[in-house]
Protein backbone atom coordinates (compact mmCIF):
# COMPACT_ATOMS: atom_id res chain seq x y z
CA UNK A 1 0.00 0.00 0.00
CA UNK A 2 1.13 3.51 -0.78
CA UNK A 3 0.82 5.60 2.36
CA UNK A 4 -0.63 9.09 2.28
CA UNK A 5 0.31 11.92 4.64
CA UNK A 6 -1.54 11.68 7.92
CA UNK A 7 -2.49 14.78 9.84
CA UNK A 8 -2.79 15.30 13.57
CA UNK A 9 -6.50 15.77 14.15
CA UNK A 10 -8.05 15.10 17.52
CA UNK A 11 -11.71 14.28 17.97
CA UNK A 12 -11.86 13.82 21.73
CA UNK A 13 -14.38 11.60 23.50
CA UNK A 14 -17.30 10.36 21.46
CA UNK A 15 -20.88 10.23 22.67
CA UNK A 16 -23.10 8.11 20.43
CA UNK A 17 -26.08 10.31 21.32
CA UNK A 18 -24.42 13.46 19.99
CA UNK A 19 -23.16 12.51 16.53
CA UNK A 20 -23.57 15.60 14.38
CA UNK A 21 -25.09 14.69 11.03
CA UNK A 22 -24.07 16.73 7.99
CA UNK A 23 -27.05 18.87 7.03
CA UNK A 24 -28.45 18.93 3.52
CA UNK A 25 -28.64 22.74 3.40
CA UNK A 26 -24.82 22.97 3.50
CA UNK A 27 -24.01 19.47 2.34
CA UNK A 28 -21.72 20.12 -0.61
CA UNK A 29 -19.83 22.87 1.21
CA UNK A 30 -19.32 20.74 4.32
CA UNK A 31 -18.16 17.74 2.31
CA UNK A 32 -15.61 19.82 0.40
CA UNK A 33 -14.26 21.92 3.26
CA UNK A 34 -14.50 19.51 6.20
CA UNK A 35 -15.09 15.87 5.25
CA UNK A 36 -12.82 15.49 2.22
CA UNK A 37 -9.71 17.00 3.93
CA UNK A 38 -10.46 14.93 7.06
CA UNK A 39 -10.62 11.71 5.04
CA UNK A 40 -7.57 12.54 2.93
CA UNK A 41 -5.43 12.99 6.02
CA UNK A 42 -6.41 9.55 7.28
CA UNK A 43 -6.45 7.52 4.07
CA UNK A 44 -4.02 4.87 2.89
CA UNK A 45 -4.92 3.90 -0.67
CA UNK A 46 -3.35 0.96 -2.45
CA UNK A 47 -3.67 -2.35 -4.21
CA UNK A 48 -3.33 -5.99 -3.29
CA UNK A 49 -3.67 -9.20 -5.32
CA UNK A 50 -7.04 -10.84 -5.64
CA UNK A 51 -7.30 -14.16 -3.80
CA UNK A 52 -6.05 -16.01 -6.92
CA UNK A 53 -3.69 -13.26 -8.20
CA UNK A 54 -5.78 -12.78 -11.37
CA UNK A 55 -5.89 -9.02 -10.77
CA UNK A 56 -5.47 -6.22 -8.26
CA UNK A 57 -8.05 -5.17 -5.68
CA UNK A 58 -8.22 -1.48 -4.83
CA UNK A 59 -8.44 -1.02 -1.07
CA UNK A 60 -8.78 2.13 1.02
CA UNK A 61 -7.82 2.06 4.70
CA UNK A 62 -8.86 4.95 6.91
CA UNK A 63 -7.26 5.42 10.33
CA UNK A 64 -9.16 6.64 13.36
CA UNK A 65 -7.40 8.71 16.02
CA UNK A 66 -8.51 6.62 18.99
CA UNK A 67 -9.51 3.24 17.57
CA UNK A 68 -11.76 0.86 19.43
CA UNK A 69 -12.52 -1.39 16.48
CA UNK A 70 -12.34 -1.92 12.72
CA UNK A 71 -15.25 -1.71 10.27
CA UNK A 72 -14.94 -3.30 6.84
CA UNK A 73 -17.40 -1.88 4.31
CA UNK A 74 -18.72 -4.26 1.65
CA UNK A 75 -20.20 -2.02 -1.04
CA UNK A 76 -23.06 -2.65 -3.42
CA UNK A 77 -23.65 -3.33 -7.11
CA UNK A 78 -22.09 -0.69 -9.45
CA UNK A 79 -20.82 1.33 -6.48
CA UNK A 80 -17.34 2.71 -5.82
CA UNK A 81 -15.59 4.05 -2.74
CA UNK A 82 -16.57 7.78 -3.01
CA UNK A 83 -20.18 6.82 -2.32
CA UNK A 84 -19.23 6.03 1.26
CA UNK A 85 -17.31 9.21 2.16
CA UNK A 86 -19.97 10.45 4.56
CA UNK A 87 -20.43 7.09 6.27
CA UNK A 88 -16.66 6.61 6.61
CA UNK A 89 -16.46 10.05 8.20
CA UNK A 90 -18.99 9.09 10.88
CA UNK A 91 -17.27 5.77 11.58
CA UNK A 92 -13.90 7.48 11.99
CA UNK A 93 -15.35 10.04 14.37
CA UNK A 94 -16.87 7.22 16.37
CA UNK A 95 -13.45 5.63 16.79
CA UNK A 96 -13.34 2.90 14.14
CA UNK A 97 -10.66 2.24 11.56
CA UNK A 98 -12.38 1.68 8.21
CA UNK A 99 -11.32 -0.65 5.41
CA UNK A 100 -13.11 -0.28 2.08
CA UNK A 101 -12.18 -2.69 -0.73
CA UNK A 102 -13.73 -2.32 -4.17
CA UNK A 103 -15.06 -5.59 -5.58
CA UNK A 104 -13.95 -7.16 -8.83
CA UNK A 105 -15.56 -5.23 -11.69
CA UNK A 106 -16.03 -2.04 -9.66
CA UNK A 107 -14.21 1.25 -9.24
CA UNK A 108 -10.46 0.96 -9.55
CA UNK A 109 -10.28 -2.80 -8.91
CA UNK A 110 -9.55 -5.46 -11.54
CA UNK A 111 -12.18 -6.45 -14.08
CA UNK A 112 -13.01 -9.61 -16.01
CA UNK A 113 -14.39 -7.65 -18.99
CA UNK A 114 -13.12 -4.71 -21.03
CA UNK A 115 -16.53 -3.01 -20.97
CA UNK A 116 -16.34 -0.34 -18.26
CA UNK A 117 -20.15 -0.18 -17.96
CA UNK A 118 -20.61 -3.88 -17.31
CA UNK A 119 -20.47 -5.73 -13.99
CA UNK A 120 -19.31 -9.24 -14.88
CA UNK A 121 -18.20 -12.13 -12.66
CA UNK A 122 -17.23 -15.72 -13.42
CA UNK A 123 -18.26 -17.18 -10.06
CA UNK A 124 -19.90 -15.67 -6.97
CA UNK A 125 -17.23 -17.32 -4.84
CA UNK A 126 -14.68 -14.87 -6.29
CA UNK A 127 -16.45 -12.02 -4.47
CA UNK A 128 -16.40 -13.93 -1.18
CA UNK A 129 -12.79 -15.06 -1.39
CA UNK A 130 -11.54 -11.61 -2.38
CA UNK A 131 -13.47 -9.99 0.45
CA UNK A 132 -12.32 -12.49 3.06
CA UNK A 133 -8.72 -11.90 2.01
CA UNK A 134 -9.13 -8.20 2.86
CA UNK A 135 -10.81 -9.04 6.17
CA UNK A 136 -7.92 -11.34 7.02
CA UNK A 137 -5.47 -8.53 6.26
CA UNK A 138 -7.40 -6.20 8.59
CA UNK A 139 -7.38 -8.81 11.36
CA UNK A 140 -3.64 -9.33 10.95
CA UNK A 141 -2.92 -5.59 11.09
CA UNK A 142 -5.16 -4.99 14.11
CA UNK A 143 -5.20 -8.32 16.01
CA UNK A 144 -6.40 -6.71 19.24
CA UNK A 145 -9.33 -4.78 17.77
CA UNK A 146 -12.76 -6.31 17.07
CA UNK A 147 -13.69 -6.64 13.39
CA UNK A 148 -17.15 -5.42 12.33
CA UNK A 149 -18.98 -5.54 9.01
CA UNK A 150 -21.16 -2.98 7.24
CA UNK A 151 -22.49 -4.50 4.02
CA UNK A 152 -24.90 -2.92 1.53
CA UNK A 153 -27.06 -4.42 -1.24
CA UNK A 154 -24.94 -6.80 -3.37
CA UNK A 155 -22.30 -6.32 -0.69
CA UNK A 156 -24.94 -7.51 1.77
CA UNK A 157 -25.07 -10.84 -0.05
CA UNK A 158 -21.28 -11.04 -0.28
CA UNK A 159 -20.81 -10.03 3.34
CA UNK A 160 -23.54 -12.32 4.64
CA UNK A 161 -21.94 -15.32 2.94
CA UNK A 162 -18.44 -14.27 4.02
CA UNK A 163 -19.59 -14.15 7.66
CA UNK A 164 -21.14 -17.61 7.31
CA UNK A 165 -17.78 -18.94 6.13
CA UNK A 166 -15.82 -17.25 8.93
CA UNK A 167 -18.31 -16.44 11.72
CA UNK A 168 -15.59 -16.29 14.38
CA UNK A 169 -13.92 -13.33 12.68
CA UNK A 170 -16.75 -10.81 13.20
CA UNK A 171 -17.94 -8.99 16.31
CA UNK A 172 -20.97 -7.20 14.81
CA UNK A 173 -22.66 -7.57 11.42
CA UNK A 174 -24.79 -4.89 9.72
CA UNK A 175 -26.65 -5.85 6.54
CA UNK A 176 -28.06 -2.74 4.87
CA UNK A 177 -30.74 -3.34 2.21
CA UNK A 178 -29.04 -6.69 1.59
CA UNK A 179 -29.43 -8.34 -1.81
CA UNK A 180 -30.85 -11.62 -0.59
CA UNK A 181 -32.55 -11.61 -3.99
CA UNK A 182 -32.20 -8.86 -6.62
CA UNK A 183 -35.19 -7.28 -8.32
CA UNK A 184 -35.47 -8.13 -12.01
CA UNK A 185 -37.87 -5.42 -13.19
CA UNK A 186 -41.11 -6.92 -14.51
CA UNK A 187 -39.69 -10.37 -15.22
CA UNK A 188 -40.54 -13.05 -12.62
CA UNK A 189 -37.52 -14.16 -10.59
CA UNK A 190 -37.67 -17.82 -11.64
CA UNK A 191 -37.66 -16.90 -15.32
CA UNK A 192 -34.82 -14.39 -14.90
CA UNK A 193 -32.63 -16.88 -13.04
CA UNK A 194 -33.31 -19.66 -15.57
CA UNK A 195 -32.77 -17.46 -18.64
CA UNK A 196 -29.50 -16.05 -17.29
CA UNK A 197 -28.17 -19.56 -16.67
CA UNK A 198 -29.22 -20.63 -20.18
CA UNK A 199 -27.53 -17.59 -21.73
CA UNK A 200 -24.29 -18.54 -19.96
CA UNK A 201 -24.53 -22.09 -21.30
CA UNK A 202 -24.85 -20.86 -24.91
CA UNK A 203 -21.83 -18.57 -24.66
CA UNK A 204 -23.45 -15.26 -23.75
CA UNK A 205 -22.21 -15.01 -20.16
CA UNK A 206 -20.59 -11.64 -20.82
CA UNK A 207 -23.58 -10.12 -22.64
CA UNK A 208 -25.80 -7.45 -21.10
CA UNK A 209 -28.92 -8.66 -19.35
CA UNK A 210 -31.92 -7.84 -21.55
CA UNK A 211 -33.03 -4.24 -21.02
CA UNK A 212 -29.71 -3.01 -19.62
CA UNK A 213 -27.26 -0.85 -21.53
CA UNK A 214 -23.97 1.07 -21.26
CA UNK A 215 -23.61 4.14 -19.04
CA UNK A 216 -25.34 7.26 -20.41
CA UNK A 217 -25.17 9.68 -17.44
CA UNK A 218 -28.96 9.83 -17.54
CA UNK A 219 -29.86 9.03 -13.92
CA UNK A 220 -31.94 11.65 -12.13
CA UNK A 221 -32.67 12.18 -8.46
CA UNK A 222 -36.30 11.23 -9.01
CA UNK A 223 -35.34 7.82 -10.47
CA UNK A 224 -32.47 7.20 -8.05
CA UNK A 225 -32.26 5.07 -4.90
CA UNK A 226 -31.69 8.17 -2.74
CA UNK A 227 -34.10 10.42 -0.83
CA UNK A 228 -31.57 13.23 -0.35
CA UNK A 229 -30.96 15.37 -3.41
CA UNK A 230 -27.68 16.94 -2.16
CA UNK A 231 -26.26 13.49 -1.33
CA UNK A 232 -27.36 12.08 -4.69
CA UNK A 233 -26.02 15.04 -6.64
CA UNK A 234 -22.55 14.99 -5.12
CA UNK A 235 -21.87 11.39 -6.13
CA UNK A 236 -23.68 11.60 -9.47
CA UNK A 237 -21.64 14.58 -10.67
CA UNK A 238 -18.38 12.87 -9.81
CA UNK A 239 -19.56 9.70 -11.51
CA UNK A 240 -20.28 11.55 -14.74
CA UNK A 241 -16.66 12.74 -14.86
CA UNK A 242 -14.95 9.48 -13.85
CA UNK A 243 -14.92 6.41 -16.09
CA UNK A 244 -14.01 4.02 -13.26
CA UNK A 245 -17.27 4.94 -11.50
CA UNK A 246 -19.55 4.36 -14.50
CA UNK A 247 -20.38 0.68 -14.09
CA UNK A 248 -24.15 0.44 -14.41
CA UNK A 249 -25.32 -2.88 -15.85
CA UNK A 250 -25.19 -6.62 -15.21
CA UNK A 251 -23.99 -9.46 -17.41
CA UNK A 252 -25.94 -12.71 -17.64
CA UNK A 253 -23.18 -14.39 -15.65
CA UNK A 254 -23.57 -11.82 -12.87
CA UNK A 255 -27.33 -12.46 -12.68
CA UNK A 256 -26.85 -16.22 -12.76
CA UNK A 257 -24.38 -15.95 -9.88
CA UNK A 258 -26.72 -13.64 -7.95
CA UNK A 259 -29.30 -16.46 -8.14
CA UNK A 260 -26.74 -18.90 -6.74
CA UNK A 261 -26.00 -16.52 -3.88
CA UNK A 262 -29.72 -16.28 -3.15
CA UNK A 263 -29.93 -20.07 -2.89
CA UNK A 264 -26.88 -20.30 -0.66
CA UNK A 265 -28.09 -17.55 1.66
CA UNK A 266 -31.56 -18.97 2.15
CA UNK A 267 -30.50 -22.60 2.51
CA UNK A 268 -27.17 -22.51 4.28
CA UNK A 269 -25.67 -19.17 5.37
CA UNK A 270 -28.24 -18.14 7.99
CA UNK A 271 -27.48 -21.24 10.10
CA UNK A 272 -23.85 -20.27 10.67
CA UNK A 273 -24.05 -16.82 12.27
CA UNK A 274 -22.90 -16.23 15.83
CA UNK A 275 -22.25 -12.45 16.00
CA UNK A 276 -25.10 -9.99 16.72
CA UNK A 277 -26.73 -8.82 13.48
CA UNK A 278 -28.59 -5.68 12.46
CA UNK A 279 -30.60 -5.99 9.26
CA UNK A 280 -31.91 -2.74 7.77
CA UNK A 281 -34.76 -2.49 5.28
CA UNK A 282 -35.87 0.56 3.31
CA UNK A 283 -39.59 1.20 2.89
CA UNK A 284 -39.42 1.56 -0.89
CA UNK A 285 -36.82 -0.65 -2.54
CA UNK A 286 -36.75 -1.19 -6.31
CA UNK A 287 -33.42 -3.05 -6.29
CA UNK A 288 -33.88 -5.97 -3.88
CA UNK A 289 -36.85 -8.02 -2.68
CA UNK A 290 -37.81 -6.78 0.78
CA UNK A 291 -39.89 -9.92 1.34
CA UNK A 292 -36.73 -11.98 0.96
CA UNK A 293 -34.89 -9.79 3.48
CA UNK A 294 -37.74 -10.36 5.95
CA UNK A 295 -37.72 -14.13 5.38
CA UNK A 296 -33.96 -14.24 5.81
CA UNK A 297 -34.16 -12.31 9.09
CA UNK A 298 -37.01 -14.53 10.30
CA UNK A 299 -34.91 -17.64 9.73
CA UNK A 300 -32.12 -16.19 11.88
CA UNK A 301 -34.50 -15.01 14.60
CA UNK A 302 -36.52 -18.22 14.86
CA UNK A 303 -34.01 -20.94 14.12
CA UNK A 304 -30.54 -19.41 14.12
CA UNK A 305 -27.93 -18.90 16.82
CA UNK A 306 -27.17 -15.19 16.44
CA UNK A 307 -29.13 -12.29 17.92
CA UNK A 308 -30.83 -10.44 15.08
CA UNK A 309 -32.35 -6.95 15.14
CA UNK A 310 -34.50 -5.66 12.29
CA UNK A 311 -34.71 -1.95 11.48
CA UNK A 312 -37.43 -0.76 9.10
CA UNK A 313 -36.84 2.79 7.86
CA UNK A 314 -39.98 4.55 6.67
CA UNK A 315 -39.86 7.05 3.81
CA UNK A 316 -36.55 5.70 2.53
CA UNK A 317 -35.29 4.08 -0.66
CA UNK A 318 -32.62 1.43 -1.26
CA UNK A 319 -29.67 3.69 -0.38
CA UNK A 320 -30.64 4.35 3.21
CA UNK A 321 -27.28 6.05 3.83
CA UNK A 322 -28.41 8.73 1.34
CA UNK A 323 -31.56 9.88 3.14
CA UNK A 324 -32.85 13.19 4.49
CA UNK A 325 -31.38 14.73 7.65
CA UNK A 326 -34.02 13.43 10.06
CA UNK A 327 -33.66 9.85 8.82
CA UNK A 328 -29.85 10.07 8.73
CA UNK A 329 -29.80 11.15 12.37
CA UNK A 330 -31.88 8.13 13.41
CA UNK A 331 -30.05 5.77 11.06
CA UNK A 332 -26.46 6.66 11.96
CA UNK A 333 -27.05 6.74 15.69
CA UNK A 334 -28.86 3.39 15.58
CA UNK A 335 -25.88 1.83 13.79
CA UNK A 336 -23.38 3.33 16.24
CA UNK A 337 -25.44 2.22 19.23
CA UNK A 338 -25.59 -1.32 17.79
CA UNK A 339 -21.80 -1.38 17.42
CA UNK A 340 -21.46 -0.48 21.10
CA UNK A 341 -23.16 -3.69 22.22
Amino acid sequence: FEKAFKGNYSIGAFNINNMEIIQEVKYDETMKTTVEPYLKQRCISGYTDSYDAVGKLHVLRYQADMPKGVIVICHGFTESYPKYDELVYYFLQAGYHVWLPEHCGHGWSYRLTKDSSLVHIDTWKRYIRDFLKICQMAKKEYPNLPLNLFAHSMGGAIGAIAVSWKPEWFQHVILNSPMIRPHTANVPWGISASVSTLQCLIGKAEHYVLGQKPYEASETFETSASTSKPRFTRFNERRKATKEMQTCAASYSWLSNAAKMNTYLMRHAWKKYTAPMLIIQAEQDDYVWTSQIQKFADKIKKHGIAECEYLYLSETKHETYSSNDETMDKYINKILAFLQK
